[in-house]
């Protein structure tokens, strides 16, 4: 008993000189900073280049000239699978008239209206709205367009792909939409599936307006869940968070950074513009429907637990797990800025887990060992008596009875 016992306390004292040392104290932070931190990495920028002529259908006359309109407009998205699938509203990309057809309309309108032959503006878009169509390159053909999606890259770069529409839920029914750009392994939300209660706390985050921010650094502005609404059937959330132009189809997240809803031009019927989002559950239904996961990739999960512990004020794991980040996502600005932050803080890679697994091998050798020489000396003692025990020439002593007490 004693050999084990100064077996365990040498095992506990080397592994104690060697263990590390507790965390530096994290810097302080809020819940919506380690939300921002979480989702900007899979924010996108989203610009759409309308082009077209407008008809009106009583007269066949045909505005836009021989060139026609040209419109570019912006918006935001979110990348919700890392195989290049981006959530984003549908008005953003949608040809109808509260999409691309409206901003051709829009677009014939001013050009009406410098030339005097508009008196009522409201009156005049309604009229147009009406009696109008919007044309691509032929007669009946929709309004051209062309989608582009940009992010930050290493080096200052900004990454721009061309983007098709897998499918999408029309403005005035959901205004949801899901695009498809050629890029894989990019960093990506969860989806919040269930709802998110009154009084839950919010980041909107997007590109306010036409942004010629060079590093397409996009905006958060907190806020709350105020209320459910139900629009044609569909679920959306009012919000209190700030919302303005350009912002349309970025994501509401709560303080997870989970994707509760998408930023909507405001939900039909309402007056009030930018402060509704389509629910989740209206992403997570379109995607279904296309057989398309909503997901994150196992550079998401290394960022995350990467935070998590950065956050925590253990460094020498954050460095770890956002090398693993960036080696599975070679374009994470974001983990490897953090990654910087980390290594600026005193963090090493792998600093304290080999020597751990040394010390504790070699302790488990030392308790075999030492367990192997006490069994020896049991045998070594035994074997002694036995022989003390024994008369010459190997005949055994007989068993003689004890004396018993006369009655």
């Amino acid at each position: 008993m004693r050999i084990r016992a100064r077996i365990k306390t040498l095992c506990a004292a080397t592994l104690l000189l060697l263990a590390p040392a507790a965390p530096a104290a994290a810097d302080p932070s809020s819940p919506e900073e380690l939300a921002a931190a979480v989702a900007r990495p899979a924010i996108v920028y989203i610009t759409v280049n309308w082009h077209g002529w407008v008809r009106d259908t009583k007269s066949g006359e045909v505005f836009g000239g021989a060139a026609g309109y040209d419109v570019k407009i912006s918006c935001t998205g979110v990348v919700i699978n890392p195989d290049g699938y981006v959530a984003t509203a549908s008005h953003c990309v949608h040809t109808g008239p509260r999409g691309g057809s409206g901003y051709m309309f829009d677009a014939a309108l001013g050009e009406l209206a410098k030339s005097g032959r508009v008196g009522d503006p409201a009156k005049a878009k309604q009229l147009m709205t009406d009696r109008a169509v919007a044309e691509g390159t032929g007669p009946d053909r929709p309004v051209d367009r062309t989608i582009t999606v940009e992010r930050m890259v290493p080096d200052g770069k900004r990454d721009a792909a061309p983007a098709t529409v897998v499918d999408l839920v029309a403005p005035e029914d959901g205004d949801v939409a899901v695009l498809k750009i050629p890029r894989n392994r990019l960093p990506s939300l969860d989806l919040r599936m269930d709802d998110a209660p009154v009084g839950t706390p919010v980041l909107a985050i997007g590109y306010p307006g036409s942004t010629a921010d060079p590093k397409l650094e996009p905006s958060n502005k907190n806020g709350q869940i105020s209320a459910h609404r139900t629009l044609q059937e569909k679920p959306f959330y009012e919000f209190s968070a700030a919302a303005t132009h350009g912002m349309s189809g970025g994501p509401l997240v709560d303080m997870q950074g989970r994707v509760t809803g998408l930023i909507s031009q405001g939900a039909p019927g309402e007056t009030q513009s930018f402060n509704f989002a389509t629910a989740s559950s209206t992403v997570a239904t379109l995607l279904s429907g296309k057989g398309i996961e909503a997901k994150q990739g196992p550079h998401d999960h290394n960022y995350r637990t990467g935070l998590d512990r950065y956050f925590a004020g253990d460094y020498n794991a954050a460095v770890n797990y956002f090398d693993a980040t960036v080696a599975g996502s070679p374009t994470h600005i974001q983990a490897a800025e953090y990654l910087r932050q980390a290594h600026d803080k005193g963090g090493k890679p792998s600093g304290s887990t080999a020597p751990l697994l040394y010390v504790g091998l070699g302790c488990a050798l030392i308790a075999v060992i030492a367990i192997a020489l006490v069994v020896l000396m049991i045998r070594r003692r035994r074997r002694l008596l036995s022989v003390m025990d024994t008369p010459p020439y190997g005949f055994p002593m007989p068993i003689v009875d004890a004396p018993t007490q006369p009655s």
